[in-house]
């Protein structure tokens, strides 16, 4: 093959794609650190296929180059999430710029398309780290002198592929984090699988299994105001009873139903029962009604379409300022409601919002400037692109890394204030508070000389670790110990699922020990991986 065209990236790219659903979880188990957060192959691929939908939307007679590429640089820009996504999409960013006026790329092009996608890739990142994918593409630049580029396009595939190899294995000696965890990079890994795809490809292997790239994985979504319904479908069924139906087993029903919804209604009609009920399981609600005799009518209503329908009629007026926030619970989402958020982006840990969920979220609302809280550092980024891609509208980042930060600023918001000085405000108050985050260790790891075991309690400070032990009561004693916590007086804990009323109380009986006087407030999160999320005033 001397050259390629635009059918030859798109089946790469699906290639690619496909290449790393196979190998995801292997990314997602190369963490450094031992946290529930190890999604770095799960945030590519939600990106990788968000350009493979772009593609879709083509339609299979659409082959020019420009078209392609300039699909799979929207579709990846807007579903990049995390780091390693939003790198990603800057790769092929560059792949896109380069391609932009060509109708087939030689073997020399495609050396070009990578130096292209390096100086982009590095711009998108304020401090490039060495030892990431970063390095892959570098690598394959600096190296290019080693290569004939007149050699056929699956000769230059086969040399990028044993760069990018090369250069995988030894990230560990380029990043000290890598060598201590004993693990390569999951981002660099991750794009080697991607150009593992292109080269398939390349040397003639053209079926690619559609299925693997276009299943969905874990979405993050836009919690908007339709989705406060607990119950989603309002489920109607008429039964003619059987012969011998007893009056008693109304109750029964109607005890059933109540377990599985709310406004439930049962009628005993003579040799008919009408029941009513708000649900999230009609089908389960219908195979128990048949239990009780024939089904005469069955009538389900969404009502969150229609909740939504409501929504969309009610005209916002236009204000000042709006607020985005990402929280990772229903309950940290409702507490920031009454703080005044606007808009909710489900996400945190092992669950990265993309860039095109924040730019909705950014879009809902009818204001001049925005601010936008990401809770997390490993969304910055997207946040960035999001903001970037925003054109009527400022956006203004205040770059949390907890949800308890956000939280904080939110509280000390002055709607009189000119926007300079807000962003001045929001960035102390989040700065103020200490925000801790206790989980457990999801496997053996050694931190900074330390070592820690799986299933030790981890006491975090952001993505420091302040302190770890067998026990919760160890480690919380621990980390109060090493914090200065002179002058505080307000503590807050947002319980997440795994919560335990024993384990609640062993916190509390720390912090009272640690803090003269302490008021402690203790609000369900919702939270998953992390039990308790402090906030220290």
């Amino acid at each position: 093959m001397e050259k390629v065209n635009g059918k030859f990236m798109k089946l790469a790219f699906q290639k690619a794609t496909e290449q790393l659903a196979v190998h995801v979880d292997e990314l997602n188990a190369l963490n450094v650190f031992p946290v529930p957060d190890g999604d770095t192959g799960s945030n590519m691929l939600a990106t990788m296929k968000e350009g493979c939908k772009y593609l879709d939307q083509l339609g299979n007679d659409r082959h020019d180059l420009s078209a392609v590429m300039e699909a799979i640089r929207n579709g990846t820009l807007m579903g990049a999430r995390g780091n390693s996504g939003v790198i990603l999409s800057q790769i092929f960013r560059g792949f896109a710029m380069y391609c932009e006026k060509k109708r087939t790329l030689q073997p020399r092009d495609i050396l070009k398309m990578f130096s292209t996608a390096r100086n982009v890739a590095y711009k998108a990142v304020m401090r490039p780290v060495e030892g990431t994918m970063l390095t892959v593409l570098r690598r394959i630049d600096e190296s290019l002198g080693e290569i004939d580029q007149a050699s056929a396009v699956s000769e230059v595939f086969e040399w990028i592929l044993k760069v990018a190899d090369e250069t995988v294995k030894e990230t560990p000696k380029l990043l000290p984090v890598l060598k201590e965890a004993g693990v390569v990079d999951a981002g660099a890994k991750g794009l080697y699988y991607i150009l593992q795809g292109f080269r398939s490809i390349a040397i003639g292997e053209e079926e690619v299994n559609l299925e693997v790239v276009t299943s969905s994985t874990g979405e993050v979504s836009v919690e908007i105001p339709a989705e406060e319904l607990k119950y989603q479908y309002c489920t109607e069924v008429m039964v003619k009873g059987k012969d011998d139906f007893h009056v008693e087993k109304v109750e029964e029903l109607r005890f059933f139903l109540e377990n599985v919804g709310d406004s439930a209604v049962v009628v005993h009609d003579g040799a008919v029962l009408k029941t009513h009920v708000h649900t999230n399981s009609p089908g389960v609600v219908i195979e128990e009604t048949l239990k009780y005799g024939e089904i005469l009518k069955v009538k389900i209503d969404n009502m969150k379409l229609q909740h939504e329908h409501l929504v969309e009629q009610i005209v916002e007026q236009p204000k000042k300022y709006g607020f985005v926030a990402v929280s990772p619970g229903h309950g940290i989402s409702e507490v920031l409601r009454n703080l005044g958020v606007d808009q909710i982006v489900r996400g945190g840990q092992t669950m990265n919002p993309s860039t095109a969920d924040l730019k909705f979220a950014i879009d809902r609302i009818n204001a001049q400037i925005i601010f936008l809280f990401p809770n997390n550092p490993n969304i910055v980024l997207a946040a960035k692109q999001a903001a970037e891609n925003t054109k009527d509208k400022q956006v203004i980042i205040i770059p949390t890394q907890t949800v308890q930060e956000s939280i904080s600023a939110m509280m000390s918001f002055d709607p009189n204030e000119e926007p300079e000085k807000l962003q001045e405000k929001f960035l102390q108050a989040a700065q103020y508070i200490i925000p801790l985050c206790v989980t457990r260790a999801v496997r053996d790891a050694k931190h900074n000389g330390t070592k820690i075991k799986k299933g030790e309690y981890m006491i975090m400070r952001g993505k420091k670790l302040v302190s770890h032990g067998q026990s919760l009561k160890q480690a919380m004693n621990r980390a109060l110990t090493a914090l200065d916590l002179r002058g505080r007086e307000i503590v807050t804990i947002f319980t997440g699922q795994d919560a335990v009323d024993t384990e609640i109380d062993i916190i509390k009986e720390a912090l009272e020990r640690a803090i003269d006087q302490v008021q402690i407030d203790i609000h369900e999160g919702g939270q998953p991986h992390y039990p308790y999320l402090i906030m220290v005033e």
